[in-house]
């Protein structure tokens, strides 16, 4: 939910800077699921929204506003590697994590794309993947 709630706010609220937002939004509400389970978990926010924007920006400049697969791949890759900077240090198998976004990103935008649907599918698949990841805590 927090994924999907996310990626609905950051596009509407303040749709002119949505390349930003979208990954703020993103990492306050998975920033709230996950702050009692990992330290400095604040960081989650910064590295998600970070790695939102990077992503937005590269797909701007690089893919072709028709690639909406490519854009998914871009953007798992972006947040994957943002925010596995910090689960690294925090689950076993954290290395998962870049392609676990980079097929739930994918699958949002170029499969089952549209305004609810692309949030709702990445987060259907990261939440599994992360409650599969906690079960291996360092």
């Amino acid at each position: 939910m927090a994924t999907a709630l996310g990626w609905v706010l950051g596009r509407f609220l303040l749709p002119n800077l949505a390349l930003v937002t979208t990954g703020l939004a993103i990492g306050i509400l998975q920033w709230y699921t996950i702050r009692q389970r990992f330290k400095a978990a604040w960081r989650w926010i910064v590295a998600s929204t970070l790695g939102w924007a990077l992503g937005a920006a590269l797909i701007l400049f690089l893919v072709p506003a028709e690639a909406a697969f490519q854009a998914g791949v871009v953007t798992g890759l972006t947040i994957g590697i943002a925010q596995w900077l910090l689960l690294r240090r925090e689950v076993r198998w954290a290395g998962w994590w870049i392609p676990i976004n980079i097929m739930a990103w994918t699958t949002g935008f170029a499969f089952l794309n549209g305004m609810l649907l692309t949030g709702v599918s990445a987060g259907l698949i990261t939440a599994t993947a992360m409650a599969l990841l906690l079960m291996e805590r360092i």
